[in-house]
């Protein structure tokens, strides 16, 4: 059930790509973990990883100073915001029924429609993604 990162994903913006591939491959790990019937502290730590991790990339959006007016970045908050309520969901559900098949299952369509609707393809020629910070 791996989302997985795929060329299309790519914007063209080696920094901003290594990032957004980062938080894709801390996704698959946390829904790998819960596919293998990790412990209550593997999927804890998988968990605070991928939520670590994604507070970081998207501070880093947040501060890029051509936020509000590149495309690539346009979406920032509304992404933000749908992650923490899937990620809410998901841990709502695991203190109630712990991990389990259906669980990782759920997780990883939910967080692979977020992929798809966050993580664009090609973003070429704006500064934003051209130039460095």
């Amino acid at each position: 059930m791996s989302i997985g990162w795929e060329p299309s994903m790519e914007t063209g913006a080696p920094q901003l790509d290594a990032q957004r591939r980062a938080l894709v491959e801390r996704a698959d790990a946390l829904v790998t973990t819960i596919e293998a019937g990790g412990d209550r502290s593997t999927v804890e730590h998988a968990l605070r990883d991928f939520g670590d991790y994604s507070v970081r990339h998207f501070s880093e959006e947040e501060d890029c100073r051509l936020r509000g007016i590149c495309p690539a970045l346009a979406w920032n908050g509304t992404a933000r915001a749908e992650l923490i309520k899937i990620v809410a969901t998901f841990r709502e559900s695991y203190e109630r029924r712990g991990a389990s098949p259906e669980l990782a299952e759920d997780l990883s369509c939910e967080l692979s429609g977020w992929v798809a609707r966050y993580i664009p393809g090609p973003v070429t020629a704006l500064p934003c993604v051209t130039s460095p910070r």
